[in-house]
Parts: structure tokens; C-alpha cells; sequence
């Protein structure tokens, strides 16, 4: 398959294909003529994104039809590498999918990725919790005990006044069923989002 293929609208604008090698470039040369002087003799811009990419170097790729791309993880001078080519139509879409396809051999199969942003900020709010409970709960055994529990200094002055006030209302006791019903409820509520950050994903590889 020898193909040039233009969309000025995508991140990556002009395609080559030529049998087993793919090139690529975010700048629009036009005409593959052109394309062709620039990128295979180096002139081209020094601000260009541009890929030569063997079929062998392919890694997988992931295609979503809705949006007529397709996502490329690839291997240049032993280093992994991504783009993504978007087409102007389903056709151009479906013949470079194919061409894949046979050229690499892969297969399709789904694949669970998880969102760290989906969770990740409601986990450090659980650990900040347990921490805080953690602390409320040893500064009413020491009060129990009848030691000083010292708020001073550090720039979290009011929040440690905060904690020492609880541990003295509610004591021990109360402080740990109240903390571990907070930690559990903060850990449930990181469970489930982590569960709903999943999704399965069709890709070849």
C-alpha cells in the first residue's frame, strides 16, 4: 500500500505510506512531492514533529472508529514512542486500519486501563484522613493519662487546636468509632471510584 494521506485539521497532517514504512509529520507539506523532498532529505522545519516508522517497530495500536483515529505506541532507536492519526473519513480510517492489520499481523484484543486522576486525589484524602484520626486518637489517650498535649508552633497551629479540642469532647473511645467509620466511608467512596475509572479498551497488539 502506497498511500499519501492530508488532514490539516489533526495533530499529524500529512502520511506516507510506502510498503513497510510509515512517515509522518505535523507540518502540512501538500503534495506528496513535497512532502517527500522536505522529509526524506531533512530539510525539514526544526519545530516539526516527524516519525519514520518501520512496521516491525510497531508496538500496538489502538483504533477508535467514532472519531475516525487511530493511537500508535512504536519503538524508534530503542526508544517507545506515540502518535495519533486522525482521518477525514471512515474510508481512509478503515484502509489504514487494515493496512495495519495485515502488515503487522496483531490481533485484536481488550484491555482494563484505570485513570490514576479518577482516584488518585480521593486515596490522598483517605490517607490524610486516617492520619488526622490517627492523631486525634493518641492525643485523647494522652489526655486520658493526664499528659500535656502541646499545640504550639508549625504552621498547622489551628488545625492541631482543632484535634486536641475533639480528643478532649469525645475521649478515646468515641474518637476511634467515629474515625473508623470517616476512614471507612472516605476508603469506600476511593474503592468505588477506582472501580468506575475502569474501562475496557479494544487495541492490537
Amino acid at each position: 500500500m502506497d498511500k499519501f494521506i492530508i488532514n490539516e485539521k489533526a495533530f499529524m497532517k500529512n502520511i506516507l505510506i510506502k510498503g513497510d514504512v510509515i512517515y509522518t509529520s505535523d507540518e502540512n507539506y501538500e503534495t506528496e512531492e513535497v512532502f517527500w523532498e522536505k522529509v526524506n532529505n531533512s530539510k525539514k522545519s526544526i519545530l516539526d514533529t516527524y516519525f519514520k516508522i518501520q512496521v516491525n517497530d510497531i508496538i500496538k495500536f489502538i483504533p477508535t472508529e467514532s472519531e475516525f483515529a487511530i493511537q500508535l505506541f512504536f519503538n524508534v532507536k530503542n526508544k517507545k514512542e506515540k502518535t495519533y492519526f486522525q482521518f477525514k473519513s471512515k474510508e481512509e480510517f478503515l484502509q489504514f486500519k487494515e493496512y495495519l492489520i495485515n502488515k503487522t499481523s496483531f490481533t485484536l484484543k481488550n484491555e482494563i486501563q484505570n485513570s490514576f486522576a479518577a482516584w488518585g486525589k480521593k486515596g490522598l484524602y483517605t490517607i490524610l484522613a486516617t492520619i488526622i484520626v490517627a492523631i486525634t486518637y493518641f492525643m485523647a489517650k494522652d489526655i486520658e493519662k493526664g499528659h500535656f498535649v502541646s499545640t504550639s508552633g508549625g504552621s498547622r497551629r489551628g488545625l492541631k487546636k482543632l484535634m486536641k479540642t475533639m480528643a478532649e469532647s469525645l475521649g478515646s473511645t468515641n474518637t476511634l468509632i467515629i474515625g473508623i467509620v470517616v476512614v471507612a466511608g472516605f476508603s469506600f467512596w476511593t474503592y468505588r471510584s477506582y472501580k468506575e475509572g475502569k474501562k475496557s479498551i479494544e487495541l492490537y497488539s
